[in-house]
């Protein structure tokens, strides 16, 4: 019994820490990031409901095409009270006139359609078209904001664990270089000087790892925050920071840039809706030609075979012209800002041309910037670490102080955060230049 009630334990821990362990190992690459970014963003939710929106506009464009039509029935008792008045009959007396009641019923059915609007109708479809592809446009945008929010999130994060590795690093060399200054102290090769100063660099090496761990941490909650991903549950992202190296043409990308960069194209669809509503508009200043449809029944009481569409009922169908002689200025104001709206849609493409051509440029420099810093960074840590080791044997020899090992070593450090600084922003600015001339993000 006691074995029996053992192993059922064993296995509840082990339904309960398996899954965690599980899930603790799993490892994001940057384009699993990139997807979880974009399905749980509420602004590319929003924008996705915005598309839905003005799809339902083009929707109801359609139907400006198709008559319409209503229906109306009525059925009710009626009830007239007695009257006031004198009537008298046709031998002139007096007749007493009581209330009454009496069943009534009605029924309708209309239906109207334009038949010309001088193409209003048309230029107002076209103009819900061009908004409806604006919206999937300013869709494609906010995902690929996104994606740059969540690029910079994430190699943050990867920038802190790298840098936490190499303080570890710095805290275990100062360790090992600690032991070995006190052997030296106590078999009298040293000074006590030496040993402190020993310590001293150890203890610094801790500070800087607790706050080495801090970034990371701090980094690790914000790239969670921007996944939206769900409070208690870990994950973890590779900390490669292998890359192929790109060697990219600037007016060959601004060219790429300018013919697929979404918010460029969401633009260039609204001055093409801005100019089918100015025609649209304008068009309204002439008469409209329009067709309708009437019929209508109605009887105070159903007749004995139930065949009441053969009494009191009336039906028509006619063409009819409508002009508005006069409407108060209304239509030339409204002209008058369409106009407006379009210059501003025309403005507003030529500015964001002009930004997106500079943004595009600003990542180009980054981009060769960074090359340059992880080349030169590279050199610096290799002689970094030449630099330490005769450090070290000169120490060891007794032709060194143990201010030399501490300045090589923190040397060393330095030169090797250079290079993960290098190298994380050299792949910020890959994967931001990608995004930023319109084409997809992805890694090797």
């Amino acid at each position: 019994m006691k074995k029996c009630i053992l192993l059922l334990a064993a296995l509840a821990m082990a339904a309960v820490v398996l899954p965690r362990v599980a899930f603790a190992q799993r490892v994001l690459s940057l384009n699993e990031c990139l997807d979880i970014g974009i399905e749980r963003s509420t602004m590319v939710g929003s924008f996705r409901q915005n598309l839905q929106s003005s799809r339902q506009d083009v929707l109801r464009n359609y139907g400006g095409f198709l008559p319409d039509l209503t229906f109306s029935m009525y059925a009710g008792r009626n009830f007239v009270g007695p009257s006031q008045s004198v009537f008298v009959d046709v031998q002139g007396r007096a007749i007493d006139q009581t209330g009454f009641d009496h069943e009534q019923y009605s029924f309708s059915l209309n239906s109207n359609m334009t038949l010309f609007d001088w193409g209003s109708s048309v230029h107002a479809l076209n103009t819900s078209k061009r908004i409806a592809q604006a919206s999937e446009h300013d869709l494609q945008y906010q995902k690929d904001i996104v994606i740059a929010l969540v690029i910079r999130e994430y190699y943050n994060f990867v920038r802190r664990k790298n840098l936490r590795v190499v303080q570890e690093k710095a805290v275990t060399a100062a360790q090992r270089n600690l032991d070995q200054v006190e052997a030296f102290f106590r078999i009298g090769s040293n000074t006590r000087a030496d040993v402190l100063q020993a310590r001293v660099r150890l203890g610094n090496t801790q500070l800087e790892l607790i706050t080495a761990t801090n970034r990371q941490e701090l980094a690790k909650a914000t790239l969670a925050t921007r996944l939206n991903w769900p409070l208690g549950e870990d994950f973890d992202v590779a900390a490669s920071l292998d890359n192929a190296p790109i060697s990219p043409n600037f007016e060959e990308e601004v060219e790429y840039m300018l013919g697929h960069r979404s918010d460029l194209m969401a633009s260039r669809r609204r001055v093409q809706a801005a100019g089918y509503n100015v025609e649209s508009v304008e068009n309204a200043r002439f008469p409209t030609i329009a067709a309708a449809i009437r019929y209508s029944w109605n009887n105070r009481a159903f007749p004995e075979n139930a065949n009441f569409f053969r009494n009191n009922y009336s039906w028509s169908v006619g063409v009819f012209l409508n002009y508005n002689l006069f409407d108060r200025f209304g239509t030339k104001s409204s002209i008058i800002n369409a106009q407006t709206q379009r210059r501003i849609s025309e403005y507003n493409l030529q500015q964001a041309k002009l930004d997106a051509i500079l943004e595009v440029k600003r990542l180009f420099l980054l981009l060769k910037e960074g090359q340059e810093r992880t080349r030169v960074s590279e050199g610096q840590v290799t002689q970094a670490e030449e630099n330490v080791r005769l450090a070290n044997e000169r120490y060891r020899v007794g032709a060194g102080t143990i201010l030399e090992t501490i300045e090589a070593a923190s040397q060393l450090q330095a030169a090797q955060g250079s290079l993960i600084e290098a190298k994380i922003d050299y792949l910020v600015a890959k994967a931001d230049l990608l995004r930023a001339t319109g084409r997809k993000v992805a890694v090797e």
